[in-house]
């Protein structure tokens, strides 16, 4: 699988690298080419403005700079003095190309692509009050095609935190692997396009991405002798008065997901509603004053019966805590999702067996004790730290979701879209899990594989409705999505050059 890197881990590869007999002039020379080839490729003609810091980011750009002299246009601004090792050398290499040295202040107007190379990893702070602020201002107030090296200048490579604009971004191109930063908020929006270049470092971490390979490997497979009960049983515990349709698409996306069989629980108001689907079974069973879920002998018996439980959606808030703690004893897997993840906060030693949690960042505040803006400044750490606090594996859902599981390993979704920012998107997802989860894989593989999935048939359903597609129509694409799946078809968020 495919490496997502810290900090820390960038440099130990970049040490690695140079252990093994690879010097730096050779790294920074490998990078420096793959950028020109790179900027030639996605720009191939006009002029070519580079921005360059002090260190080895800017060094990039000085040789990039020098490949692409040969045949365009190209000037170099440095916004600091250059401090990469041998830059000297490198700076009188690309002048001899011909290379010109602007002087500030130098107009971007004319230039095809401004390349930023500004900073990279080692970047702390506003880069607003930093060097490159002004030319960062300057590239969003006169819309310039920007190209990324790396990342873009003043993204925190742990995080993604950044207080720069929005500039008019045709792609980052980083090096090695991706950074946290660049899947990280605001850091993955300011990013655009990712574009990964082999520079010969080695490729391992403790995060990686859930790529198109593992995928394939992991979709369960139907038996020619199966039957419904050996395809996976699903129960969804969810359903209020006021929500009474997401445990049907939670059900109806578990069947769709390879479940044999699916039976929704559902409060006895709501029977008539929720009944409309034929491939559903539906039970009625007790409830509270306001229409909620009650705990009863009749929802345990059929909870217990399954391979795989959803608990949560459309529940409401006003569930009885009492239900998370009779659930908990039934020894099946379940998926946690919405106001399932609510009631396991006021219980959390009501725990049971294989359970995960599907929060988005508002709920992951919640088991956190924290804001839903301290969730997303550093999602990484509250993946780790939920991780931690429960046993249990986490998805935290969003652009990017990351999954967490026992022994801090990560893994990163890179399919997804824009519409599955809607409403019942989750009530989905969690369905898919649990009908993963019934057909044998484990949490972490389920929960993974789930999201991917899901990702997947929201960029096929936007390309097919674009952005008004709602979530049950979502389930219209999980049949296109998995032969993608099982074509080992990359996602467009990331790619790599090679």
């Amino acid at each position: 699988m495919r490496p997502i890197w810290t900090l820390e881990e960038a440099r130990q590869a970049d040490q690695e690298a140079v252990s093994s007999g690879v010097p730096y002039p050779a790294l920074l020379a490998q990078a420096g080419l793959q950028l020109a080839r790179f900027i030639q490729a996605r720009v191939p003609e006009g002029a070519v403005m580079f921005l360059t810091g002090p260190g080895s980011n800017g060094g990039d750009g000085w040789v990039a700079a020098r490949h692409l002299a040969r045949r365009r246009p190209v000037t170099v601004i440095p916004i600091a003095e250059p401090r990469f090792p041998g830059a000297g050398d490198w700076i009188a290499a690309a002048k001899a190309a011909g290379v010109v040295v602007g002087q500030n202040p130098v107009s971007l107007n004319g230039a095809a692509v401004v390349v930023d190379a500004m900073y990279g990893t080692g970047f702390h702070g506003s880069v607003m009050e930093s060097p490159a602020g002004p030319w960062l201002a300057a590239l969003e107030s006169g819309g310039h095609p920007v190209i990324h090296v790396d990342l873009p200048s003043g993204v925190e490579t742990n995080t993604g935190q950044y207080d720069g604009p929005e500039l008019n971004t045709l792609a980052t191109l980083t090096m090695g692997a991706v950074k946290w930063g660049l899947v990280g908020y605001p850091g993955a929006e300011a990013a655009g396009p990712i574009v990964v270049a082999d520079i010969g470092l080695p490729g391992h971490g403790q995060a990686s991405f859930i790529d198109p390979e593992w995928a394939k490997r992991h979709l369960p497979r139907v038996p020619r002798l199966g039957h419904k009960y050996s395809r996976g049983h699903v129960v969804v515990i969810g359903g209020s008065r006021a929500m009474p349709g997401a445990p049907v698409l939670a059900g109806m996306a578990a069947l769709k997901a390879g479940a044999g069989l699916v039976e929704l629980v559902v409060p006895e108001s709501v029977l008539g509603r929720v009944a409309v689907v034929p491939s559903l079974i539906v039970h009625g069973v007790p409830e509270t004053a306001d229409g909620s879920l009650q705990v009863s002998d009749v929802l345990s018996r059929l909870a217990a019966r399954a391979d795989a439980l959803v608990i949560g959606p459309g529940l409401g808030p006003t569930a009885p805590t009492a239900l998370i703690e009779v659930l908990a004893k039934i020894p099946v897997p379940a998926v946690l999702d919405a106001d399932g993840i609510r009631l396991y906060a006021q219980a959390p030693k009501a725990f049971g067996a294989n359970w995960v949690l599907t929060p988005h960042a508002g709920e992951m505040g919640v088991l956190l004790g924290m804001t839903s803006a301290r969730v997303n400044a550093d999602r990484r750490r509250a993946v780790l730290d939920a991780v931690h606090a429960t046993g249990r594996t986490v998805l935290l859902k969003g652009m990017f979701s990351i999954v967490g599981s026992e022994g801090g390993r990560l893994m990163v979704n890179s399919s997804g879209s824009p519409v599955l920012a809607t409403a019942g998107s989750g009530d989905v997802l969690s369905g898919m899990t649990a009908a993963l989860l019934a057909q044998g894989l484990p949490p972490d593989q389920a929960l993974a594989l789930a999201v991917y999935w899901h990702g997947w048939a929201g960029q096929i359903g936007e390309r097919e409705q674009g952005l008004s597609m709602t979530a049950d129509n979502l389930l219209d694409y999980f049949s296109p999505a998995r032969h993608a799946l099982e074509q080992e078809e990359e996602p467009t968020s990331v790619t790599y050059w090679d």
